[in-house]
């Protein structure tokens, strides 16, 4: 199973080539251990995402199925769709035993905190602002990671050598109403708490998937956001000598501080390292 990129959008904006570099060239380099490798290869799982079919309209009903035009709108997106172009030449070219996913947003306990989810959970946990890229308004659909992990243990024993699925949930939410449940979580007040930024360059307004071919081979998502939400906060409380030092993914955009010259990130001239004073306990209701 290929999971290995450079996968922070935000950050893709900052320094694309990374991205390339990681995210096709990479691929590229384990596509060839395959093909050295040969029939000792039984299944090349290759993790794409969601991203590579662009925006979703806002009002459509049906989701992108795996047949869709992919249509990428930033960097990362991009060297996501470009690696899977490599996958698939390999499995036509030289038999390669490829698959490709394409998933929702993961989220979910010891995830890298520059995600949306744990890094507004360690910014409420300390009683620092959560920055809100552009009016919150963007919808995403968010998967719980144990809920992933059984997607991919499906596809692994039954999924068909060179065909695509997507993993998928219709748990929408928009940004803006994530920060506010986990504002809750931490009984903070919503309207002195998040802080709106400056919008990324691009920013998709909603991503949608069609995933019934994935549950055609017996795959079912299991987690509800509710439980999924808390068991992640209770981690990150529990857990704090886990993450350590983590400021420079706390800051709004990360992708400034992969610029020359850019900036350290702070909101009106306050400092977003997770050294606040302001500790909040949760309540662990939403």
């Amino acid at each position: 199973m290929h999971f290995a990129a450079q996968t922070h959008v935000d950050n893709s904006f900052g320094n694309s080539f990374e991205f390339t570099k990681n995210n096709i060239y990479g691929t590229h380099v384990l596509l060839e251990a395959c093909k050295v490798t040969g029939k000792q290869i039984k299944r090349f799982i290759h993790v794409s995402t969601d991203e590579v079919y662009g925006e979703t309209d806002e009002d459509a009903a049906v989701g992108n199925h795996e047949t869709s035009q992919l249509l990428p709108t930033n960097p990362y997106s991009a060297t996501k769709a470009g690696a899977e172009m490599l996958v698939m030449a390999y499995g036509r070219s030289y038999g390669l035993p490829v698959i490709t996913t394409r998933g929702n947003n993961v989220y979910g306990p010891n995830q890298f905190p520059e995600k949306m989810i744990p890094k507004f959970i360690l910014l409420a946990m300390k009683g620092l602002p959560l920055p809100i890229h552009g009016d919150g308004s963007n919808v995403r659909s968010y998967l719980y990671c144990e809920d992933v992990a059984e997607a991919f243990e499906t596809i692994l024993h039954k999924g068909e050598v060179g065909h695509v699925y997507n993993i998928g949930t219709l748990k929408e939410r928009r940004v803006i109403d994530v920060a506010k449940e986990i504002c809750q979580l931490f009984s903070r007040n919503p309207d002195e708490t998040i802080k709106f930024v400056e919008n990324r360059p691009f920013n998709d307004q909603r991503y949608f998937l069609d995933d019934q071919k994935l549950k055609k081979l017996g795959w079912s998502e299991k987690t509800s956001w509710k439980e999924g939400l808390i068991k992640t906060m209770e981690w990150y409380v529990s857990n704090p000598g886990w993450w350590g030092d983590v400021s420079g993914a706390l800051v709004p955009h990360p992708r400034m501080l992969m610029m020359p010259g850019g900036t350290d990130g702070r909101i009106n001239g306050n400092d977003t390292s997770i050294t606040s004073n302001g500790n909040c306990t949760p309540n662990g209701t939403v």
